[in-house]
């Protein structure tokens, strides 16, 4: 169940951000006793990407919020549930369908939709939920005034090129594990991380802003070591942290940024160029959602990945803009 609004029909926005609209939504998850039955609650936002005839569009949306209610794995109660550890998680979401137009007032949408379900390594098992399926429905409008698809034709208004400049600051918790003996081993307790990125943008069009960004992390769980001499005294393990410049890190990154009413997401991929060894290596991948709270404040929703299949943190903040919104 969703409900959404949008921008005046013949608006400066209308015709820039074609069928853009943006709300809120909640889903219920019928899946199996292991997993539980959970209820989804998130934002959505989506537009047309392409006209295929007056009444018919291809169309795309995407969700983002929270999934509560899981049955999370528990070594004697539930040992089977080996995908989620917690009783929330993240819940993302895309769905491709087409929209015909039926009358003013209601759409029919006929699509495909994917999902994932997971915790950002806050609480392990965290191997996470993937899903495919078939969207079906109908969009009733309360008032919209025409019956075909708008402004398919008409030119868009120019676009201002300028450059902006993004800073970021971000703090999140993850569970840490380790392999022994080729067997992985949960360390004990959470871990702080936090760190800001200053991620310059130019505007190339309407839609996409392009440009770098200087990344900082500091992650309490990094590069942890194991020493046979040591007891941890809060937990059984031996493993000690290394000095805190050890567990810090600076990268540069290229991003690009899909920038709508309301909501922009930005997509980064980029290189530690201090301490890039151990837990630093590789290629690191951003995706966050930037949700406006005024023309230069704004809420930074966010995940980093590792060669792009290793869980790294979730990224919760506040963003600042500076120079031209």
């Amino acid at each position: 169940l969703k409900y959404a609004f949008s921008a005046p029909e013949g608006s400066e926005q209308a015709r820039i951000y074609r069928d853009a609209y943006q709300g809120i939504g909640v889903s219920y998850n019928d899946f199996n006793p292991q997993l539980g039955y959970p209820i989804s609650v998130y934002l959505l936002q989506g537009a047309r990407i392409a006209s295929l005839s007056n009444r018919l569009g291809l169309n795309y949306e995407w969700n983002l919020g929270l999934t509560f209610g899981w049955n999370p794995y528990d070594e004697e109660e539930n040992p089977d549930n080996r995908l989620i550890g917690s009783k929330v998680t993240a819940y993302i979401g895309l769905d491709l369908y087409l929209r015909w137009i039926l009358s003013r007032h209601v759409d029919i949408e006929l699509g495909v939709n994917a999902t994932h379900y997971s915790n950002g390594n806050t609480q392990f098992p965290n191997l996470g939920l993937n899903t495919v399926a078939l969207r079906l429905g109908a969009t009733y409008y309360f008032n919209r005034h025409q019956a075909h698809i708008a402004h398919r034709y008409e030119s868009l208004p120019p676009v201002e090129h300028s450059l902006n400049y993004d800073f970021v600051l971000y703090g999140a918790w993850r569970q840490r594990a380790v392999f022994e003996d080729g067997e992985p081993y949960m360390l004990f307790g959470k871990a702080l991380v936090m760190g800001f990125n200053f991620n310059p943008l130019y505007r190339v069009n309407h839609w996409l802003k392009l440009g770098a960004s200087l990344d900082a992390t500091y992650d309490r769980s990094a590069n942890l070591y194991y020493d046979v001499n040591y007891i941890n005294p809060d937990a059984t393990d031996m493993y000690r942290c290394p000095s805190a410049f050890k567990q810090m890190t600076l990268g540069l990154s290229a991003r690009a940024e899909f920038t709508m009413p309301y909501f922009a997401i930005n997509f980064g991929i980029g290189k530690n160029i201090l301490n890039a060894n151990d837990a630093f290596s590789g290629i690191y991948e951003l995706l966050a959602l930037k949700v406006s709270m005024s023309r230069r404040t704004f809420i930074h929703i966010g995940y980093s990945l590792n060669d792009f299949h290793t869980p790294q943190h979730l990224m919760l903040g506040m963003g600042w803009r500076f120079g031209k919104p």
